[in-house]
């Protein structure tokens, strides 16, 4: 399990906006770590340097504090992720199926507390609806399909469609949000560029013959 960094305390008396901004953002780190259900609110508020009760002034409960993070990721994420189609239209299905996965790595690599924190959750919560803020993995795969038909031509059958994108969503969440267990599976390490080359290719290997399928109706 990786690390967490200590967030920087302000010396400073820091503003409302400030604090609750440094509480987001310790929940986001622990949350990355730990799942729902095994982090607390004393990690986050030892995270962000607080005290205890300023969490619970601030969020209410975890829960509170959990959903108000989902939906800040989801709000950062959906903006780049609608551009992961910008000019596909003008290349070959190929070309255009390996841009896209690269500007996804590109991102997720980067920033992968969305797919950290909801591998993590997938196999520490047996029903969804016990993660507050469920309903943004939801939105976020139907997001990935309403931005491949506002942007390509697809042909193929809606159910063909939700199929790729759900079994492309959860590859991602365990290639990229799994990745210092599956690197180390593979015999890489899952910072390196060795890592990210097998994620591509299997990803090509796997879903571009599904792709094309998608946009041809075949």
């Amino acid at each position: 399990m990786e690390k967490l960094k200590k967030t920087t305390k302000k010396q400073s008396p820091a503003s409302e906006k400030n604090v609750r901004e440094r509480i987001l953002q310790a929940a986001r780190e622990v949350f990355s770590s730990y799942s729902f259900k095994t982090a607390s609110t004393r990690m986050i508020a030892r995270q962000a340097g607080v005290e205890h009760p300023m969490i619970h002034y601030y969020f209410g409960s975890k829960e509170k504090l959990f959903y108000e993070m989902a939906e800040a990721i989801y709000n950062e994420t959906i903006p780049v992720q609608d551009s992961w189609y910008d000019g596909l239209d003008t290349m070959s299905f190929k070309e255009g199926f390996s841009l896209f996965v690269d500007r996804m790595l590109d991102y997720t690599m980067d920033k992968p507390d969305a797919l950290r924190i909801a591998a993590l959750n997938a196999v520490n919560i047996g029903n969804i609806e016990e993660i507050p803020g469920y309903r943004f993995i939801i939105m976020s795969m139907a997001a990935m399909r309403r931005g491949m038909e506002e942007k390509l031509t697809l042909r193929g059958a809606s159910r063909e469609i939700e199929m790729f994108i759900y079994c492309f969503y959860s590859l991602m969440i365990s290639l990229v949000g799994a990745r210092s267990c599956q690197a180390q599976i593979l015999n890489m390490n899952p910072l390196e560029e060795k890592y990210r080359t097998w994620v591509k290719d299997a990803s090509m290997t796997l879903f571009f013959p599904w792709f094309k399928k998608i946009l041809v109706g075949q």
